[in-house]
């Protein structure tokens, strides 16, 4: 007894450890959750679950319960007792055939009713046109006919559409934010579309929903909601050219560094109004604006620069990103012009 109470005790704590890491899992400012919509898409996506789950449990429950019942009142109750037999019964396999099939007919409606509402060609009126990039493995953000180059970060206003179209430089990825909207894949050589739209402004975590190589977990990017006017801001704020250094400080020595085609920064960023014409990594004209740099996976700031500046394959291993062995002079001044760059 009391080896099968201990064996007891830790099944209990094991699950209990389990559902821990599971909570501490879900605290992040910006959770991914299809159950917390905070768009009318994504919030008639969460009625239909809630609808089908609700449905599958009272019939686990009604199917459970005749089970139990059916066990307890027609157990042998003496070894030379044989149970009553039954050789079918017509209206009883009728019901239980026509009553399941009533319900699969309901739910097959409101799926497809859902998926009309939700779909590429049904967004509630005209909206901005915005076209995504998915790389291996971070995300291309176009505005205005791609006279705007921005990535990881995917700045919308509030209570506008947003047509979103969708391809990819390599391989086959799937754009997703669960609070907003259902995943739409993204096709190399194909473009798909989606649109977003909500009136709550915040910051919204989205990812790459299909396997695309070592680094798909890391693929993320943020939708920001902004009102109306501070988008049309932010906008016009990166649709200029970045402000020049200050003449001998630690940021234009970086800028040096940056432009000088041995180092190979060039060859693979742009950086507009400079010899940078690079197009394989992220555009960073701005990206000191951006709230997060590796595909999302560090949030921008200094420490984060620094570390990605230093040794970006142990951050992120496979990432095409392969600079030269810089020394802590160096990765200063290059952070410094990164954060010049607003």
């Amino acid at each position: 007894m009391r080896l099968l109470w201990t064996k007891w005790s830790r099944l209990c704590a094991l699950g209990i450890a389990s559902l821990s890491l599971f909570g501490l899992a879900s605290c992040q400012s910006t959770p991914q959750d299809i159950l917390a919509p905070f768009s009318p898409a994504a919030e008639l996506t969460a009625n239909l679950f809630y609808f089908v789950f609700w449905i599958a449990v009272i019939i686990f429950i009604f199917v459970e319960g005749l089970l139990v019942y059916f066990v307890i009142r027609y157990k042998r109750r003496a070894e030379n007792e044989h149970p009553e037999q039954y050789h079918g019964n017509t209206k009883l396999e009728i019901t239980w055939t026509v009553i399941p099939a009533l319900i699969l007919v309901v739910v097959f409606f409101l799926t497809i009713r859902a998926m009309g509402q939700v779909g590429p060609t049904s967004p509630p009126g005209q909206g901005i046109p915005v076209r995504v990039i998915g790389h291996q493995w971070w995300w291309e953000v176009q505005y205005n006919d791609g006279k705007v180059n921005y990535a990881t970060d995917l700045h919308i206003p509030a209570g506008q559409v947003v047509n979103v179209q969708l391809t990819s430089e390599n391989v086959i990825h799937s754009f997703w934010v669960p609070s907003l909207m259902g995943k739409t894949d993204v096709v190399p050589g194909y473009t798909n579309t989606t649109w977003l739209y909500t009136d709550k402004i915040g910051e919204y975590s989205g990812q790459c929903a299909e396997f695309c190589g070592a680094q798909h977990a890391n693929m993320l990017f943020k939708v920001i909601v902004q009102s109306p006017a501070d988008f049309d801001a932010w906008l016009k704020n990166v649709q200029a050219p970045a402000e020049e250094p200050a003449p001998g400080s630690q940021a234009a020595r970086g800028k040096e560094m940056f432009l000088n085609p041995k180092n190979a920064c060039i060859g693979c960023h742009t950086v507009d109004g400079t010899a940078a014409v690079g197009v394989t990594g992220p555009n960073l004209t701005h990206v000191a604006s951006r709230d997060c740099i590796a595909g999302c996976l560090l949030p921008f700031d200094h420490s984060n620069v620094v570390k990605w500046l230093t040794d970006p394959q142990a951050v992120k291993p496979g990432t095409l990103m392969r600079i030269p062995k810089l020394t802590p002079d160096e990765v200063d001044a290059l952070s410094a012009y990164m954060e010049s760059l607003k």
